[in-house]
């Protein structure tokens, strides 16, 4: 990493850490609804099947306030957490007191390589402006039989991809620098990073937009029987997400890779 490089990461740093000290607050309220709670628990779920059998030593990398990692305790004891706000991790430590809670930089991951079996990004990737280099860390973090799972923002609709570039923009609670990526653009990362990717495929419509986010679009909270309709929009995003073309409607994209084999 070139010095330039290296203040830019560095800057990129403290505006996450800024950003997110207002946003944990609204994190914490986002999983305070049902039907909400319902929708990120599918999502989960998605990702924690990926594990391989066998694997111990979990890292959630940007864990955040700590919903995701909750889940993954539970399916997995002693997972670790990594976030860069601190403000993040004091509501994760609510919600996943067992857990071991680190606070530090993705972009610069303080353990040593080979020491985890699973990495999992949710939401991760899109946070850093190095991309390869954010991936090849966590290459390095994986023994050779570990598996990278993540899950990031898909822009491969124009017009997801042209809401999400306004939305960016207007909002404060999101940095204009956080960009989603193409199906084919993100395998691209992960393949420069070292990683042969084992499984790609788009996750989250309806229940993606109506009740994953309550805190930007409430709407379903005000709907009677909202957790029923939750569980629809999610079997409908299956199926749809299932079929070639349609699935391109997919908000984000899921990756299942593995180091490449020396």
């Amino acid at each position: 990493m070139t010095s330039s490089d290296s203040m830019a990461s560095g800057s990129n740093a403290k505006a996450q850490i800024e950003l997110h000290k207002e946003l944990a607050p609204r994190y914490a309220y986002r999983y305070s609804f049902e039907f909400s709670r319902l929708f990120q628990q599918d999502w989960h779920a998605e990702m924690i099947g990926q594990v391989p059998a066998g694997a111990t030593r979990i890292l959630d990398l940007g864990c955040g306030t700590g919903f995701f990692l909750a889940e993954l305790c539970e399916h997995h004891p002693g997972a670790v957490g990594l976030d860069i706000s601190h403000e993040m991790l004091r509501v994760s430590d609510q919600y996943v007191s067992e857990a071991r809670l680190v606070t530090g930089d993705a972009e610069r991951l303080p353990f040593r390589p080979a020491c985890f079996d699973a990495v999992f990004c949710k939401g991760s990737l899109h946070h850093t402006r190095d991309h390869v280099a954010f991936l090849t860390h966590c290459r390095k973090a994986l023994g050779e039989e570990g598996v990278l799972i993540m899950s990031e923002p898909c822009n491969d609709n124009p017009f997801i991809r042209l809401a999400r570039a306004i939305l960016y923009a207007k909002s404060p609670h999101f940095d204009v620098g956080d960009q989603g990526f193409t199906k084919k653009g993100i395998v691209g990362l992960c393949e420069q990073a070292g990683f042969e990717v084992t499984r790609v495929w788009r996750y989250g419509i309806f229940a993606y937009v109506f009740a994953g986010f309550p805190d930007h679009l409430g709407i379903l909270r005000f709907i009677p029987g909202n957790a029923w309709i939750t569980r629809l929009f999610i079997g409908l995003d299956r199926v749809l997400c299932a079929i070639p073309g349609l699935s391109l409607l997919g908000f984000h994209v899921l990756v299942v890779a593995r180091p490449r084999a020396k």
